[in-house]
């Protein structure tokens, strides 16, 4: 790190090495390193060669330990063959479609269904819980009767 770039001594496949036909590999971090690496700091196809002194190589970049990163591979995948038994227009997609449309109808009739029958036991509800009401207001009235009547005759000379 502590030596001039013009120190360092060439690789081989360097633009400058003396050794042609050489190969050099080397870890690329950008798309700019591709270009680079590809002979593209030449000149642009059809513009001529560029000026040598404007373009400089990129400064070295410190060699990671281990195996250089690997680049991805594309590789064509075969199409998947659909099941032609569930193409568009067969019989069984319309008859799975058809299936779906009546289970979505009998389930939205069940939720009313049940909606009425909570509703109708509310009511009922609500009808037995008034009607409890009542009988407690008449069994406390019976009780303050039946009160009035024990401290009347509770009193001095209030025998019958």
């Amino acid at each position: 790190m502590g030596r001039a770039e013009g120190a360092a001594p060439a690789e081989p496949g360097d633009p400058d090495s003396s050794e042609p036909g050489a190969i050099s590999l080397r870890p690329v971090e950008s798309i700019s390193d591709l270009h680079w690496a590809s002979g593209g700091h030449k000149g642009a196809e059809g513009n001529g060669p560029a000026p040598s002194g404007n373009l400089h190589p990129p400064p070295p970049r410190p060699v990671p330990s281990g195996p250089p990163p690997l680049l991805p591979t594309l590789r064509p995948m075969p199409a998947a063959s659909p099941c032609p038994c569930l193409s568009p227009g067969h019989p069984l997609v319309l008859a799975l479609l058809g299936l779906l449309a009546l289970a979505s109808l009998v389930l939205a009739t069940l939720a009313i269904y049940l909606s009425v029958l909570q509703s109708q036991s509310v009511r009922a509800l609500v009808q037995w819980l008034e009607s409890q009401e009542d009988a407690v207001r008449q069994l406390r009235a019976a009780s303050r009767q039946l009160w009035a009547h024990l401290n009347a005759s509770a009193e001095p000379g209030g025998h019958h």
